[in-house]
Order: C-alpha cells, then structure tokens, then sequence
C-alpha cells in the first residue's frame, strides 16, 4: 500500500512541475526593418531596397521548449530595378508567419510558412498596378533571437518567396519569368505575458 501512495505522489508532483514549467501564453507587437529585392528570371534586374513591418504577435506555448508564434504584420516593399525606372514597384501587404519557435532560455529559432495579401501596389508615378500582382503569395521564414526577460526582444529573420510576387506575363510590363521576394529583416518586440 505504501509504495502505491508513494508512486502516486511522485507522478501527481511530476505532473505538477511539468506543467508549472510551461509558460503562460504571450501577446506581443512587434515592429522590423530590411532589405529586400526580388530574385528574377528575366530583364527585371532589382536591387535592395528598404522594407518596414509592424504587427501583432502571439506565442501559444506547447511545451517549455516549443510555442507556436502567429504573426499579423503590415508590410510596406519597395522593389526597385536598376536598368528601368517604369519597373519599379511598391507593395504594401498584410502578412501572416504562421511560426513555430524552439526556446533555449532567452534564444530562440523559429520557421515557417507565410502567407501575403496584397492591399496596394503603385508604380513609380504612383499608378495603380495591383492588377500586376498575384492575389495571394506564398514565402517561408527562418530566423533567430534572443527575447530579454518577459518583455523586449531582438532577432534577424530571414523571408523568402516560395511563390511568385508578381504575376508572370508577357502582356505586362513586368514581362513572363520569375519574381519571387528575397528579404532580410532586424525584428524589435515586445510581449506580454508568457
């Protein structure tokens, strides 16, 4: 009977600690800078230019070591070419990373997929050419960071196209080939909770 008791308790008080460990769920914002360009295929030679992001993020833990981290960003992109102005293109998007974050003490890593739909595109003269866009584009995130205590945070991410940004057309000015986005960022947040 004893051992029993004993066996009981041992289990009840590792249940305990396990899920006294995990971390509360965390709301956070969050605002980043990079630089981006788009990887082509035919006469659109771009060059790096400025991207700005700011958003809503959360970070649903399931396990100490592991949280699923959605993210809900307003993106401003500034594609620019270097051999035609009339190429030039700004994108505003609504993005949404849909992470998944490892953490070691304050570092973590974090991949995943994300999906980007155009809210406005202009050429350089400021004309409407979201007609040229995909309505929905598809990229991948990989990055790391290091959150300090329960609040700020400081990471580098990486944001590639795993879909075509612009429509490919022979029709368009843009031309048939591939624009895919290929992007840097230094990402700043805050959380609350967790």
């Amino acid at each position: 009977m004893k051992p029993t008791v004993v066996l009981i308790a041992l289990l009840a008080a590792g249940v305990g600690t396990a899920y006294a460990q995990k971390p509360a769920p965390a709301v956070g914002i969050m605002v980043a800078y990079g630089r981006d360009r788009i990887l082509s295929n035919n006469q659109y030679t771009s060059v790096s230019h400025s991207a700005y992001q700011a958003g809503l993020t959360a970070d649903a833990y399931v396990s100490s070591s592991f949280s699923f981290h959605p993210e809900v960003l307003y993106t401003m992109r500034y594609f620019d070419t270097s051999n035609d102005e009339d190429l030039n293109r700004d994108l505003t998007t609504i993005d949404v990373p849909l992470l998944a974050r490892y953490h070691a003490g304050g570092l973590y890593l974090e991949a995943g997929p994300e999906i980007d739909v155009p809210i406005k595109a202009v050429n350089e003269a400021g004309d409407n050419v979201k007609s040229e866009v995909n309505s929905i584009a598809l990229n991948y995130v990989a990055g790391v960071g290091y959150r300090f205590g329960h609040g700020p945070s400081l990471g580098v991410r990486y944001d590639g196209g795993a879909s075509n940004v612009f429509k490919s057309n022979a029709t368009t000015v843009l031309g048939a080939g591939k624009f895919k986005s290929s992007a840097v960022f230094v990402v700043l947040g805050y959380s609350f909770g967790g």
